[in-house]
């Protein structure tokens, strides 16, 4: 997202088909193609998960700044523990506008986070996360429990220490597959692409974190998801976010 003014002008200045995330404003077929991803219905499920497991009452949300992407899956995640139980509190704290990379910066905000009685944090970074990875593995939370840390895009489990509670994982090889289709039958640039629960390309890691029961909860919540009897709407803009959430300045 960061790349989201020079990808179009180097579209524009060579001739090659550019996809960006987003914006789907700034669509042109055959030239440049948008994929706002969100992954809202994987992190709902991921907050239903939270509600279920915390111990403290009290579950946070970290990001690395508050582009659209990870607004909706900021919103989703706190809708989604609000579902399960409307007493437990969610707090949200942003490291800086583009923080994209600043580990040292989510290590600082989450620490403060955990302080404030969250063990479980949902945590939206990049290269920030393993700041906010870090201050999970060497804070307790205000009960003495461990605290645990849900990940998204990918799988951290590799570099685990008994901390990974779930990841919210977005496979992208149908949006891509779409792009090269659309590709080749000229039709790139005409639309942008989603991920869903439905159609695989979002999950939830199942990790050896993960109480049994809560998890076939969740996946039956999940189950409602890809029948289209449970849908979840997402929201992109960060104030209707803050709504939702208390604010850790």
């Amino acid at each position: 997202s960061g790349y989201n003014t020079a990808g179009p002008e180097i579209a524009q200045e060579t001739g090659v088909p550019v996809a960006i995330v987003d914006s789907p404003e700034a669509l042109e077929p055959g030239l440049i193609a948008d994929y706002t991803l969100s992954g809202h219905e994987g992190a709902w499920l991921a907050g239903q998960l939270a509600a279920r497991m915390t111990t403290t009452g009290t579950v946070g949300i970290v990001v690395s700044g508050e582009p659209p992407s990870w607004n909706s899956q900021s919103a989703g995640f706190a809708q989604g523990v609000k579902a399960a139980d409307p007493d437990v509190n969610v707090l949200y704290a942003v490291i800086g506008p583009a923080a994209y990379s600043d580990a040292a910066g989510g290590n600082r905000v989450t620490t403060s986070v955990i302080a404030a009685g969250a063990d479980i944090i949902f945590g939206q970074g990049n290269g920030s996360s393993f700041g906010m990875i870090q201050a999970v593995e060497t804070n307790q939370a205000t009960d003495g429990s461990d605290v645990m840390f849900i990940d998204v895009i990918g799988d951290k489990s590799s570099l685990d220490t008994g901390h990974l509670l779930t990841s919210v994982v977005w496979d992208m090889t149908p949006v891509y597959t779409a792009m090269i289709e659309d590709l080749r039958n000229d039709e790139f640039g005409t639309k942008s692409y989603a991920i869903s629960i439905a159609g695989g390309s979002v999950k939830l890691l199942e990790t050896p974190q993960i109480d049994e029961a809560a998890w076939e909860e969740v996946m039956a919540l999940q189950e409602q998801i890809v029948s289209g009897e449970l849908s979840i709407d997402p929201i992109f803009d960060a104030e209707e976010v803050r709504a939702l959430v208390t604010v850790q300045e």
